[in-house]
């Protein structure tokens, strides 16, 4: 069963990449007790009309000794423009419970962003929650995670460059208030929008 959960996972990221309008690549890396655990994720997103589109979301953590991944899909509403909500659930590998289920709400404004994803399934329950202050190609906020055990949160910056084509390099320095350990998260990410056409 978990060769095929992998399969799975592939096969869907390589459909993303080739059928969604927008999709989001980010790698990064979690340092906490002298462990080091790579991430790497891919989300893609299709809308159907103005307020409805579907969403799919694939994770990888390559912790050695531990590693695990998961494949989710499901709805988008899109209320107004900048804010979404979505409602994925999928499938899990490395876990006694199969299915997993996380519900994800983002917005984008002018002046400040937010984004917040709650997962589900087994013993990996994983929040995830960031705001932001927009400065341009900068933006300073916070961040909160859980993970596991691991509850752990503080400040967040971004800085983004090339204008073709936006890579943005990013660093979370986080406390773990439960364990009383330092949390160090950084990685960069990039978002493949469709091209304007004009008439």
């Amino acid at each position: 069963m978990k060769k095929w959960i992998v399969i799975f996972l592939f096969s869907a990221s390589a459909l993303a990449l080739q059928a969604q309008t927008v999709f989001r690549l980010n790698q990064y890396n979690i340092i906490y007790n002298g462990s080091f655990m790579p991430v790497f994720t891919l989300y893609g997103g299709q809308s159907f009309s103005e307020h409805w589109g579907l969403s799919t979301y694939f994770y990888v953590n390559g912790t050695k000794g531990s590693s695990w991944g998961e494949g989710l899909a499901g709805p988008t509403y899109m209320p107004f423009k900048g804010l979404s909500i979505s409602f994925l659930a999928g499938f899990q590998t490395n876990e006694d419970q199969l299915f997993r289920v996380s519900p994800i709400v983002s917005y984008s404004g002018k002046k400040f962003s937010g984004f917040a994803s709650f997962e589900y399934g087994g013993e990996r329950h994983r929040w995830d929650i960031m705001v932001f202050y927009l400065m341009k190609q900068f933006k300073a906020g916070g961040e909160l995670i859980r993970f596991y055990k691991m509850y752990a949160a503080g400040p967040r910056v971004e800085f983004s460059f090339f204008k073709k084509q936006p890579l943005t390099i990013f660093y979370s320095g986080l406390w773990d208030w439960v364990n009383g350990k330092p949390v160090s998260m950084f990685g960069l990410y990039s978002s493949f929008l469709p091209k304007k056409t004009g008439m």
